[in-house]
């Protein structure tokens, strides 16, 4: 199988989320193995894939910190398939923990309130949920793909009480105090702490400020923007399935909520603010060579740390 073809199924998976997607692009460097790549071709590779979904920043991050590991390695004389192999096992624990512990985090969030809304699928917020008693949720359909459906459907297995609307009941559901808090997942953190997520987040997110209802956001910090980001617009099938002159069809994928809306960050390192979770950005991103990345979290984001 070709590198283009491993890159194909990261490409073309548009029903995972970003946490699915970060651990199958992993997996992915150890299917490259199997026809005994040269250390540029894994090099080659690790580019591709961090260009893969630039909408997800996290794939970005493991690819090259994978990347950085085997050249790392190898210069100590370890096999490239050893270090492949290494480093991939140590970058796939570590996400894995930081998964953990922002699941940990967001069921202390979520046992707290009797009736939360959601906006699209996010599995690290499903997998909290079910950590959760008692908790009634209103979830989105997330058009044009449904993923808030899909999400409902999980959770309705699980035994819990949910209820779906369409996106744009949500201000009607929050302009009746219905529910008690907003939460969201994310795919993307960008440098001033905006965060990306499904279309229509961000009128959610609106509609909560004028209801007085808080929004929180529930990510780990590895979907920091630290390679480069750029939006996704998807088939104009998805939304409308023929093709008749004088109309034309967009589909944006994703959209920028900036740090103002959100009232928490719920992460891997705790709750946080925006000013708090640059600073914990920097901690964990802020090494990186401007030379090996194209910098939104570059030495430069610290001048600004003082205008949120």
């Amino acid at each position: 199988m070709s590198a283009e073809s491993l890159i194909e199924e990261i490409v073309e998976d548009r029903e995972s989320g970003a946490s699915q997607l970060t651990i199958k692009a992993a997996s992915l460097f150890l299917k490259l193995l199997e026809k005994k790549p040269s250390m540029r071709e894994v090099s080659r590779f690790a580019r591709l894939l961090a260009d893969a979904r630039p909408s997800m920043p996290s794939i970005a991050n493991l690819a090259y910190m994978v990347l950085g590991d085997v050249e790392r390695l190898t210069s100590t004389g370890m096999t490239l398939e050893e270090a492949v192999e290494s480093a991939v096992r140590s970058a796939v624990k570590d996400y894995q923990r930081r998964l953990r512990d922002t699941i940990r985090e967001a069921v202390k969030l979520l046992s707290g309130y009797r009736c939360i809304l959601t906006h699209s699928y996010s599995s690290t917020i499903a997998a909290a949920i079910e950590l959760c008693e008692d908790l009634k949720i209103i979830v989105t359909e997330s058009r044009p793909r449904f993923e808030g459906v899909k999400l409902a459907e999980r959770l309705a297995s699980s035994g819990f009480d949910v209820t779906l609307i369409v996106d744009s009941a949500a201000s009607y559901v929050l302009e009746r105090g219905e529910v008690d808090a907003v939460v969201v997942g994310c795919d993307a953190i960008l440098d001033d702490c905006s965060i990306v997520n499904k279309i229509g987040t961000r009128m959610i997110a609106l509609a909560a400020r004028e209801a007085k209802t808080p929004f929180h956001v529930i990510t780990d910090l590895w979907k920091a923007a630290v390679h480069g980001f750029s939006f996704e617009e998807h088939s104009s099938r998805e939304v409308y399935g023929k093709e008749i002159e004088g109309i034309n069809v967009r589909n944006p994928y994703f959209e920028r909520v900036p740090p103002k809306l959100v009232s928490k960050f719920i992460t891997d390192e705790g709750v946080l603010t925006p000013r708090m979770l640059k600073e914990k950005l920097l901690e964990l991103w802020g090494n990186l060579s401007p030379k090996s990345h194209r910098g939104l979290l570059s030495k430069n984001l610290s001048s600004d740390l003082f205008r949120l």
